[in-house]
């Protein structure tokens, strides 16, 4: 009896020791990935969530990260070499793979999907045409929605629909506080003014606005918010941020300006890539102000006339 118990002290013993060790750091298996397989991650989509929604123009930079994520090794990430900072595996310029993935996609399948139907719409000749491209386009951003019964962050969450989370914490922001409220709107106007081509197009170019806003604001929020704290503590915490930063940069190609004159949307491939491309362990030791990440997030910012005060 005495030595059952003292076996039950000492296994007691050995779990409070072992939970009380840094469990961010302790190495854990990685699960490979497929482009597919994060695709349907956005379940809200149902049957659109398939690569054929995926835009072509950034397919080759999607196949390209999940091939460099699942190259990653379990080892610990050093500057210029991949491997697990924290719970976070990255990539040789300190780069969470997998969140750049997921982000970009906002754009690539969400941005993509959404602008694709709104521009047919804004091209159809027929009202119901109208209406229904507004439907498809929504629900790429929203899903199956109500706006008689908004969803919450939590809702869009368990969903999987990414750019609803995100627009939920634009819309408590102090700067676009409520532009769910405006989305749905926006949403509104277009429908109800099918019949009318001129006033249609007007509600569909504020609903765009208003979306591509979202996107870019939350892409400074984390580019500059975690630019800051990685140059004071380069963890996997802030690093897992700052992707996510760069990947709704990245997504800002699918932002449509609303015009049909060039430029038509905010950012090219090229400038795109960019923000992919860019080595976080150089960013970490420039305390000039004006590193890559200072400078984008104000040139961003600007484009959709905000701060980079108001996105922290």
């Amino acid at each position: 009896m005495k030595k059952s118990i003292l076996f039950l002290l000492g296994l007691s013993l050995l779990t409070i020791v072992s939970c009380s060790k840094d469990e961010k750091d302790i190495p854990t298996v990685k699960e490979n990935t497929t482009l597919e397989k994060v695709v349907k991650e956005f379940k809200f989509l149902g049957e659109d969530a398939k690569l054929d929604n995926v835009a072509e123009s950034a397919k080759a930079d999607l196949n390209a990260w999940v091939m460099e994520y699942n190259a990653i090794p379990t080892t610990p990430a050093k500057d210029g070499k991949a491997g697990k900072l924290g719970k976070r595996y990255v990539n040789a310029k300190g780069v969470e793979t997998i969140q750049l993935l997921k982000k970009g996609l906002i754009g690539a399948l969400q941005l993509n999907g959404f602008n694709t139907a709104l521009m047919a719409g804004v091209q159809a000749k027929d009202a119901t045409l109208r209406k229904s491209s507004v439907d498809k386009a929504v629900k790429y951003i929203l899903g199956n929605y109500d706006p008689a019964k908004p969803k919450s962050k939590d809702d869009f969450k368990a969903e999987g629909n990414a750019f609803g989370k995100y627009m939920m914490s634009v819309a408590g922001s102090t700067k676009f506080k409520g532009i769910d409220k405006l989305i749905y709107k926006a949403i509104k106007d277009a429908k109800d003014n099918a019949e009318n081509p001129g006033k249609y197009n007007m509600a569909v170019m504020m609903l765009n606005k208003y979306v591509t806003t979202v996107v870019a604001f939350r892409g400074v929020h984390y580019m500059a918010g975690y630019g800051e704290k990685i140059r004071q503590n380069f963890d996997g915490e802030s690093v897992h941020e700052l992707s996510e930063g760069l990947g709704f940069a990245y997504s800002l190609q699918f932002a449509y300006t609303g015009s049909h004159k060039p430029p038509f949307f905010q950012l090219t491939p090229a400038q795109a890539k960019k923000f992919a491309d860019v080595n976080l362990w150089d960013e970490a030791k420039d305390k000039s102000g004006n590193s890559f990440l200072d400078q984008q997030s104000k040139k961003i910012a600007k484009m959709f006339e905000f701060t980079v005060a108001d996105a922290k």
